[in-house]
């Protein structure tokens, strides 16, 4: 599908200088100064040698000259030329056996040496040097081929003999032959195919110029030789060609088989499976002139036909540098063939100025597709680029148009109609010549081709796809009446009636614009000439403008302006410059801004300035996307936005989660793009077509029709290429809700509806496994509509309703409205793929059904069975004492129907009401059953049920329903009251038990519960409600007191003492103990016992101090060791992590290295043992952890042993704890600073205080260094290898200690 597009023709006049009139006789690429270096003469009537150099800018220097002597054949001539830039040296090899070598001139040399380096007597035939320039070999008059070094010295020298062809004993087994086909069982199928019908003999051709020829295989390994031998053919002498091929060493390796017509021509493919060769066959009463192939081993392989007349002459065959291209040289033109899916292509035929002979050609030893013409006194250097003749890409027109030019012919195939696979085509287009350029309209209907002298158009319509006709050429337009002194290489459609045509002239481009009729009437009615040469030019995505780029890699803008008819104005502007040349540029326009992209030939892409990749093979441009691929066999889409400098490139990682960029076949390239049909076609390297659906373009296609409201397009998009069925809704919620209807509607059949219920999920998928397929500009504005928390899409809207809840009502309503009784089963679907199913609904549904329709009930439970779990199904069916139901759903599932079947037949023998006591009890619906059962009032011998009641309130914990069930029967209700009272008092729940029993009237039980729960209040109150005698009421109260004390609550056990024991000294130790020295000397006075002061507060507040500054103390230690242990971890970590994370001995690793993730870890990434993952687990998800492990790790944990990887983590949790301590006593050093004030006891007082207040300014002074964890330690690794962070660990808050100001003054 590729094309060879000539992107410079710069022609050069060369003449000599040392002496006049000399013909141009060789040329050389100097490839490291970019110059040229040309030789002329000898001449008949001057025997002299010139050469030259010729500069990038034009500047020609002669090199050296020199007289040539005279030779046999009346005067020399050059049969090599060699220039080694390395050594500043040219070698002329002389067919008379000179080799010359010439130093040129340069600043240590002012002037050339001219040094005969070797001679030969007998003459040279042929030379020609290695690729990589260290061995030279000649052929000589003496039928010898000598293989010379780099010092001219001799390495081996070999004869050229008719015994040579020994050596070879050819046996074809007869590959891709016919007689290797299967003809049936007659004799000619039973033929035995290594054995040809005809073995050729080897006829030399009568055309044949006997000259010798030789080349090099592209790695220097091999040499081949072609030349002619002297055979004895049955008493008869023949001369025949013959290749041989000899090793690096001289050594021959092989000889080819005889071919009849073989010519002198011989050209080693630089890959090395081929040896090009030329042969004129007969064929009937005409001569054929094919190219043929031999491999190494001398057997021949395959050819092709040049089409070529009988007797026009070949003067050379050459492949260029890549293998890609072949060229034959003519006398007045150069044909380049190319091969695709084994179909020789010839894609151009190349005419030189004027009417002179071609004299030689050469390819760029590092350009591929470079070559330099030489003829008389002129040069002419031609490059090309490959490029695909394509037409529009913007729909409704974008039907994926090719055309490949094929010699004479053009192929044509619309790939959005017909995927024709190559060499064949859908249509062919018969031509005068070879094409240079073709090219169709924006409307598909008229095609212009290029040629040497021509521009002929053809009318074509594809309009009616069933019956598409042949194209035909209708007009054809002289290029001499546009431009007759320059030379036409492109052309180019701006709209459907405008032509853009490139003419080169000596030293400037010029671009014609031509305007079309519906007659195919041409007028020119634009040219612009630049100065410097044009490389190409493409339309705009619009078919509005066209874009060129000129050889310094500015762009220029032809555009039509429209003015009010239908003609427009023609404006042209410079918009931009790429960074560098580039062979191929397509151009864009999104928001009114033009966008260049530019693809250079060392594989850099670029837009305007901006450069999106290194390694692009192809690319290819939409109204909406750029698509490229790469060299690592990546397909890569780019959303087009306003600013180049946006464009998000996928990563070559991303492969796999990014529905931007996928994997292809390696050297797979683009070549149509069909926005239309969502599709794109890859050429394989091979040249098979591969058409494939990127999932970003199917995505487009399903918005596109959403917009349009064709549900049934989307869905079937969807459904074919697998793409999530919740993007009909999410990508535009509101207008899915207003269009419900016409939705179900839509999709008609009842199969689409289940498939598009059944797969609904509460998942956005636009911002989630589909986010990359639209532009970030887009999803931003998206997200600005939605409800979201923390960029999450809200599951439950503002109706309170889920996406799936809410979708599935929508269309239960249309369903039941207007489709009851033909989408029974979408019904079905809608009520059970709710979250949460709604099952009850559609059992209900189903069993309305009558009998009538048994086909229907049947249909409808298959279905109800397939969408849920049977057994969950039987149980709700169960749930709606609908027996019959149940055993069809029964019958369904794997359930032994000797179990189900003795169940139902015993619940069919119940009453109604135990029945359903029965089935709620079966499924676990214990407060239904009790409803019945409490219903059901007598059982069947006539009893009351309510002894049962108890009994099944008692075994259920159902004491709250059956009280409600009783609420107007007191008598009940207090018995069930009774055992519920009962059942707290079990359960420890003291008070409410106590409360109940107390309703009851119940003291004794109601006081038993109170004193169990330490309720000191409702128990001494109690006490005084049941009037108990005052020694008992002791007894009550010293043991509440004691509880009290225990439990630390010393406030109210010194209420009790004061209040019901009278015990003060009792009351003012349990004060002292809380710090409550306040209170503690407020009731010492008001008892009038100030001796408690000294006997009990004070040695209490020295106690307190002692305790208070010991804590403090400890604490002021604590956090001082442990902050200095945690800097110097954190130290080392930074400085050494690889050793920090290694640990300090064996024994702390746990069996599988990887440890459980904590809150203090590293990074994944880097760091295994800290991530709770290893490389490969996290990334597969899989763990071999055992629960042993986990709980041991736990327990290391826990320990923070020190040098373990858990000891930055338990130091940081100790200094957590220290400040909810220290927090913690604030309220008791306050108090008991204030007591110590009170009892005169200063110094201890500033002593408390000034250690608190050093102690939280200690806490303050680092509280942010220990609490602040770095990105890198927060990073985590999920169970499907995607990066989080964990939450910041919120630093705790330290509190201000409250200070006295009376005690503030040290």
């Amino acid at each position: 599908m590729w094309n060879l597009l000539p992107i410079q023709r710069s022609p050069i006049t060369v003449q000599s200088v040392s002496a006049p009139d000399l013909p141009l006789s060789g040329c050389f690429f100097d490839v490291v100064n970019d110059a040229l270096i040309c030789a002329f003469g000898p001449s008949r009537a001057v025997l002299h040698i010139e050469l030259q150099e010729i500069s990038k800018t034009g500047k020609i220097e002669v090199l050296a000259s020199w007289d040539s002597l005279p030779v046999a054949s009346d005067f020399d001539q050059i049969i090599d030329l060699h220039y080694f830039p390395d050594a500043s040296t040219a070698v002329v090899v002389l067919a008379g056996g000179d080799i010359v070598s010439v130093r040129v001139k340069d600043n240590d040399q002012p002037e050339g040496i001219i040094e005969i380096v070797g001679s030969i007597d007998e003459g040279i035939t042929s030379a020609a040097w290695s690729p990589d320039e260290e061995i030279l070999a000649v052929t000589t008059g003496a039928q010898t081929i000598i293989l010379l070094n780099r010092q001219f010295d001799p390495l081996v020298e070999r004869k050229l003999v008719a015994d040579d062809l020994k050596i070879s004993r050819h046996v074809s087994v007869g590959w891709g032959k016919k007689e290797t086909q299967f003809e049936g069982k007659g004799v000619k199928g039973m033929r035995d195919p290594t054995i040809p019908e005809r073995v050729d003999d080897g006829v030399r051709s009568t055309a044949d110029d006997g000259k010798v020829r030789i080349s090099w295989r592209g790695d220097g390994a091999f040499v081949c030789v072609n030349s002619v031998d002297a055979v004895d053919l049955e008493s008869l002498q023949l001369l025949r060609r013959t290749i041989r091929v000899y090793s690096r060493e001289g050594v021959l390796e092989s000889v080819s088989e005889p071919v009849d017509g073989q010519e002198s021509f011989v050209s080693w493919r630089p890959s090395g499976n081929l040896i090009a060769s030329v042969q004129r066959v007969p064929d009937g009463g005409e001569c054929r002139v094919d190219v043929i192939f031999f491999e190494r081993n001398g057997l021949r392989r395959h050819e092709f036909t040049t089409r070529l007349p009988p007797d026009e002459c070949i003067l050379d065959l050459q492949w260029n540098v890549e293998s890609s291209v072949l060229a034959i040289l003519l006398s007045n033109r150069i044909q380049l063939w190319t091969m695709s899916n084994y179909y020789w292509y010839l894609k151009q035929e190349v005419y030189v100025c004027g009417e002179d002979e071609l004299a030689f050609m050469k390819w760029h030893p590092e350009r591929p597709l470079t070559m330099i013409l030489g003829h008389e006194n002129k040069l002419e250097i031609h490059e090309f680029a490959w490029n695909l003749f394509s037409g529009s890409k913007s729909p409704p027109n974008d039907l994926g148009v090719l055309m490949v030019a094929n010699g004479s012919e053009l192929k044509i195939t619309p790939l959005g109609i017909a995927n024709t696979p190559p060499p064949m085509s859908f249509r062919d287009l018969a031509l005068s010549e070879t094409p240079i350029q073709a090219a169709i309209n924006s409307a598909n209907d008229i095609i212009a081709v290029l040629e040497h002298s021509m521009i002929e158009l053809a009318e074509w319509s594809l309009l009616t796809p069933s019956s598409v006709k042949l194209p035909k050429v209708t007009k054809s337009i002289a290029l001499a009446s546009i431009d007759p002194a320059g030379a036409a290489r492109q052309l180019r459609f701006i709209n459907r009636q405008t032509l853009a045509v490139i003419f080169d002239h000596q030293g400037y481009s010029r671009i014609v614009i031509l305007r079309l009729d519906s007659e195919l009437q041409h007028d020119i009615i634009y040219v612009e000439d630049f100065d410097i040469s044009v490389v190409t030019m493409a339309p705009r995505t619009d078919h509005r403008a066209i874009g060129v780029e000129l050889a310094n890699a500015d762009i220029r803008q032809i555009s039509i302006v429209s003015n009010g008819s239908d003609i427009g104005e023609i404006a042209s502007e410079n918009i931009g410059r790429l960074p560098e040349r580039c062979l191929t540029i397509a151009e864009a326009i999104v928001k009114d801004r033009v966008i260049v992209f530019g693809l250079a030939s060392n594989g850099r892409l670029y837009a305007n300035q901006q450069r999106l990749s290194v390694s692009c093979t192809s690319f290819i441009v939409t109204e909406n996307h750029l698509a490229f691929t790469t060299a690592q066999s990546l397909l890569k889409f780019v959303h087009l936005t306003d600013n180049e400098f946006e464009f998000e490139v996928p990563a070559d990682s991303a492969v796999s989660v990014d529905e931007r960029c996928r994997s292809i076949e390696r050297g797979a390239r683009i070549v149509a793009i069909i926005p239309s049909k969502v599709s794109m076609v890859l050429q394989m390297p091979r040249g098979n077509l591969e058409t494939i659906f990127p999932r970003l373009l199917v995505l487009e296609g399903v918005r596109r029709s959403i917009d349009k409201k064709d549900y049934l397009q989307a869905f079937l998009a969807c459904r074919a290429h697998r793409v999530n069925l919740d993007i009909l809704y999410d990508y535009n919620p509101d207008l899915f809700m207003r269009n419900v209807e016409l939705f179900v509607s839509s999709l008609r059949k009842v199969e689409y509806l289940d498939l598009f219920i059944s797969g609904l999920t509460n998942e956005d998928v636009t911002r989630t496994i589909y986010k990359e397929t639209l532009p970030s500009a887009l999803i931003s504005n998206k997200l600005s509509s939605l409800s979201l928390e923390d960029g999450v899409p809200a599951e439950v809207g503002s109706d309170g309703k889920s996406k799936v809840n809410r979708i599935c009502d929508a269309i239960l309503e249309i369903l039941q409205k207007s489709y009851s009784k033909t989408h029974i089963q979408s019904i079905i679907t809608a009520y059970l793929c709710k979250d949460p199913a709604d099952i009850e609904s559609a059992l209900i549904l189903i069993a309305n059904f009558g009998h009538d329709n048994q086909d229907e009930l049947a249909s409808a439970i298959e279905h109800i069975c397939f969408l849920q779990d049977v057994n969950k199904l039987y149980d709700y069916a169960l749930g709606l004492y609908d027996l019959r139901l149940a055993l069809l759903i029964a019958r369904q599932s794997q359930k032994d129907p000797r179990e189900y079947l003795p169940f139902i037949d015993n619940l069919q023998k119940h009453v109604p009401l135990r029945r359903r006591f029965l089935l709620d009890t079966h499924l676990g619906r214990y407060d239904k059953a009790l409803v019945h059962l409490c219903d059901l009032k007598y059982d069947e011998q006539g009893n009351d049920v309510f002894s049962e009641v108890e009994k099944y309130v008692v075994s259920h914990n159902l004491y709250k329903n059956a009280m409600k069930i009783y609420k107007y029967e007191p008598i009940k209700q207090y018995a069930i009251l009774k055992l519920f009272a009962k059942h707290l008092k079990s359960h420890n729940e003291f008070k409410e038990a106590g409360l109940a029993y107390e309703l009851l009237g119940d003291y004794a039980d109601a006081l038993d519960s109170y004193v169990l729960g330490s309720h000191w209040r409702e128990a001494l109150a109690l006490c005084s409600m049941a009037r108990l005698p005052r020694d008992e009421v002791q007894v009550i109260s010293q043991k509440l007191a004691e509880v009290l004390y225990e439990s630390r609550m010393y406030k109210d056990a010194a209420t009790v003492y004061l209040e019901y024991r009278r015990d003060l000294k009792e009351a003012v130790r349990c004060l002292c103990k809380g710090y409550f020295y306040d209170e503690a000397i407020r009731i010492v006075l008001q008892q009038n016992s100030s001796d408690y002061l000294e006997e009990i507060v004070n040695p209490a507040l020295i106690e307190g101090f002692n305790q208070i500054t010991e804590l403090l103390s400890d604490c002021r230690g604590q956090l001082s060791a442990q902050l200095e242990r945690l800097r110097e971890l954190r130290l080392k970590k930074s400085n050494d992590p690889m050793s920090y994370f290694e640990g300090p001995e064996e024994s702390d690793v746990p069996d599988n290295v990887s440890i459980a993730p904590s809150e203090l870890s590293t990074s994944a990434s880097l760091f295994t043992r800290y991530t709770g993952k290893t490389g490969g687990t996290a990334q597969t998800g899989a763990t071999r952890r055992t629960a042993k492990n986990r709980r041991r790790e736990e327990r290391k944990r826990a320990r923070g042993k020190k040098g373990s990887i858990y000891e930055e983590e338990y130091l940081v949790n100790s200094i957590r704890r220290l400040i909810e301590r220290v927090n913690e006593t604030k309220d008791d050093g306050r108090r008991l600073i204030e007591g110590l004030s009170r009892r005169e006891m200063h110094e201890r007082a500033v002593e408390v205080q000034r250690r608190y207040v050093e102690m939280v300014n200690n806490i303050k002074s680092c509280v942010v260094e220990v609490f602040t964890i770095s990105d890198r330690d927060r990073q985590r690794y999920d169970d499907d290898g995607n990066l989080y962070l964990l939450p910041e660990q919120p630093i705790p808050k330290v509190e201000e200690f409250e200070k006295l100001s009376i005690l503030d003054y040290n």
